[in-house]
């Protein structure tokens, strides 16, 4: 499965520009057929799962909570 810029763009909540830099910086993988750019599903799972963050959990409290 391919998808457009446009697609990638909405998918990741994200604009056109945005999409077309991380191409541009080779972040994100994009196959050109002539003028025409498509990603492919498993570059944008591989992109996704390559710029995952884990937000860090605060220490737990040592003692009662009331």
């Amino acid at each position: 499965m391919f998808y457009t810029v446009k697609e990638v763009a909405k998918e990741l909540q994200i604009s056109l520009s945005m999409v077309y830099a991380l191409i541009a910086k080779g972040e994100l993988i994009c196959h050109e057929f002539g003028s025409c750019k498509r990603v492919c599903e498993q570059d944008l799972l591989d992109f996704l799962s390559a710029n995952r963050k884990e937000t860090p959990r605060p220490p737990r409290a040592k003692g009662r909570h009331f």
